[in-house]
Order: structure tokens, then C-alpha cells, then sequence
């Protein structure tokens, strides 16, 4: 693909990223020219029109690019010959609508995670392979420099070697604002609330720990501890609270994922123990501005050193996904690691022995965990 702007279009209102994608891409005009969207069948019907809800999402998408900008159909989507697709539909759809974007030869850019399971993950990888086209995962956590500096340090061998990773999300009561407030009635027909469509907190949450542990311990996990809990959500099958214990011969990485924390009280991290210290990167929200600490005194209740995400910005040209997308796409380099198939194929294959996990209160080896 030659440097000009590329055709794109969106695939999907069920995902509460979906806006804030878009316009990451429409503000870059003189890269991308938008095409048009297009809903799929959503997986449970629905008249909730809460803000992140599936017809909010629509309706807003409306306001903002005008009616006639969604499609009647992903196939009218298609006849529009786009370059590239952002999918951001129920998160068990992944598995059937990008590989078929994917084989017409179209780019893919998917909110993650990138699967449900290992088995949609391997189809997608099959098809990105036999129809050329790209597939690149969103993590929203690639782009914040404090955790692109702790990994840095980390890199540096400012701990020495690691023992222990940890990393869990920011606090959250779950998908919808006044959530505890909310009718069980309308949450129950909300697609994250349901196991088969890809809800719950431990995709949502544990999956953002599973590829920050792969992407800073570089190497992967023979086995997986987890535990699953409804503490708040009783109503249906989708846990509220996911803990994943991950198993190195070397080192142990802690995931936590929850929709039932009111204050995080703690940085989410990623944090690192080492032989030589401790590196906490203290994440509370989703600011892009941070505070990485090292701490190397025994006993200390104060870092021994502070280093602040804004002294090490992000380059120019790679600040966000639609930079990214653009220069990678453009250039035909390799997609960084934590945002390609091999690294979210990986992950999703972590999530199967997670799940068998939780269900069995055992722990699971993870099937062929060194292979790509």
C-alpha cells in the first residue's frame, strides 16, 4: 500500500470503544478518508439506550457523521471497497467477521482482545496469512507512556531479574456508568453480561494483563491459577471479578480483573519486583500522565527515585493507534509485538486454560505455551 489515504469503515455498534476509535482515525484527513459503517445482528436484542449501549453508540455515530453514513448492510459496507475496517462488534464475533474481511484482502483493526478463544484466534491468523491483509489488536495500554517507560527501565535492567509481575485494571463498577443503580432486567439482555458473547471481567481486564506480561517478561507461562466471582452481578453467567495466577519456571505474573472496585486505593501497575528492586508504574485512571517509581531501600515508604512519563513522550508518528495503523500499513514494517496475532493468539490460548481453570479449581497447564 503506497503512501495516500486509506479507505476505511467501521463494522459494529456493540463495543463502547467504538466512537473513540473512529475518531482517532478522522482526525487524521489527510491519511484516511471514512467510507461508512455498518452494524452486525446484534447476538441479544436490546432496547437500552444508555450511554456505551449498542443504540447510544449508533445514534451518536449518527449525530456526528449524519444518517446516511451507516450502511444497510456490512455487504453495501464492502461494495464501497474499503482498505481497512475497525471491528468493534460483540467481542465472540471476532472470530467469524475478521477472517472474512480478512481473506477479501482487507486490513483489520480489532478492539481487543483479539478472540474469545484460541480456536477464533487460529482462524484469524490462518486467514490474515492466506489473504495478505493485516490484523492489528487495539490495546489502548500500548500507548501509555508510563507504561511504555516502566518497560523501558525494566529493559534497562534497572530491577534486575524479575520474580514477580502484577497488573490489574484501573477501578470500574463495570461497562455502564450507574451501573449499581441499573435494572438487573436491562443488564441481563446487555451482550457483556453473557459468557457466550464475550463478556465478563476477565476477558475485559485480565486480557490487558496476559499481553503486558507476555510483552515485558518476554516469554511465556506453563500454567494458570485463576478464580472467577459474581460479587455484585448475580443475574447471569459473566463474572464480575476474574484473578489469574500465572506460572513461569522462574518468575509468577498476577492479573486481576474486576467490574467491582469503587477506588483502586492502590497503582494498578504494571508493577515489578526484582533482585535489585521495585518498579511501580502508578497508573490510578486512564491518564496518559504517570508516575513510574523505583524503589531500592529496604523498609522505604518513599521511592528512591521518580521518573515522569511526560520527559519520555511517545515519537512522533507513533502517538496513538491511527498513527500506527497508518505507518505500518504504509511501510509494510512489522506490527510491534503486543498489538500482532502472534501475540494475541498467545493470549487467547492463556484465556481457554484460564477459563478451565475458574470452572475446575485447578490448575491448568497451557497447551504448546512456546509456540508462536
Amino acid at each position: 500500500m503506497n503512501r495516500q489515504k486509506i479507505r476505511f469503515g467501521v463494522i459494529g455498534f456493540a463495543h463502547l470503544h467504538v466512537l473513540e476509535l473512529i475518531r482517532g482515525f478522522l482526525q487524521m484527513p489527510e491519511q484516511y478518508e471514512f467510507i461508512g459503517a455498518a452494524d452486525t445482528r446484534p447476538m441479544i436484542e436490546t432496547d437500552f439506550s444508555g450511554r456505551f449501549s449498542r443504540n447510544s453508540n449508533k445514534a451518536l455515530f449518527q449525530q456526528m457523521m449524519g444518517p446516511d453514513a451507516v450502511c444497510a448492510s456490512v455487504e453495501e459496507l464492502l461494495s464501497g471497497k474499503p482498505e481497512l475496517i475497525l471491528v468493534t462488534t460483540e467481542n465472540a464475533l471476532h472470530g467469524t467477521v475478521v477472517p472474512e474481511l480478512l481473506l477479501r484482502g482487507i486490513h483489520v483493526v480489532v478492539d481487543k482482545p483479539l478472540a474469545i478463544c484460541e480456536e477464533h484466534a487460529a482462524a484469524i491468523r490462518k486467514a490474515e496469512i492466506e489473504g495478505g491483509a493485516r490484523c492489528i489488536t487495539n490495546w489502548f495500554s500500548y500507548w501509555k507512556p508510563g507504561i511504555r517507560l516502566a518497560r523501558k527501565l525494566m529493559r534497562e535492567g534497572i530491577v534486575g531479574s524479575v520474580y514477580r509481575f502484577q497488573y490489574r485494571n484501573p477501578d470500574t463498577l463495570g461497562v455502564y456508568e450507574g451501573k449499581a443503580q441499573m435494572d438487573e432486567s436491562i443488564l441481563k439482555k446487555e451482550w457483556w453480561y453473557q459468557l457466550r458473547c464475550g463478556g465478563g471481567s476477565m476477558i475485559d481486564y485480565c486480557s490487558y494483563g496476559i499481553v503486558l506480561a507476555d510483552w515485558f517478561l518476554e516469554r511465556q507461562p506453563e500454567a494458570v491459577s485463576a478464580v472467577t466471582k459474581n460479587f455484585h452481578q448475580k443475574f447471569c453467567d459473566a463474572e464480575d471479578y476474574a484473578a489469574l495466577t500465572l506460572l513461569y519456571p522462574d518468575t509468577i505474573a498476577y492479573l486481576e480483573g474486576t467490574w467491582t472496585t469503587v477506588s483502586s486505593g492502590l497503582p494498578t501497575g504494571p508493577i515489578l519486583w526484582g533482585e535489585k528492586g521495585t518498579l511501580i508504574a502508578e497508573n490510578y485512571d486512564h491518564s496518559n500522565s504517570t508516575r513510574v517509581c523505583l524503589y531500592q531501600t529496604p523498609h522505604a515508604s518513599a521511592p528512591d527515585k521518580i521518573y515522569h512519563s511526560e520527559d519520555y513522550p511517545l515519537p512522533e508518528g507513533h502517538r496513538n493507534l491511527a498513527e500506527d495503523v497508518y505507518y505500518y500499513l504504509t511501510t509494510r514494517e512489522p506490527v510491534p509485538y503486543l498489538l500482532s496475532t502472534e501475540c494475541n493468539q498467545k493470549a487467547a490460548r492463556i484465556l481457554d486454560a484460564a477459563r478451565k481453570s475458574a470452572a475446575t479449581g485447578a490448575e491448568q497447564k497451557i497447551r504448546n505455551s512456546s509456540a508462536g
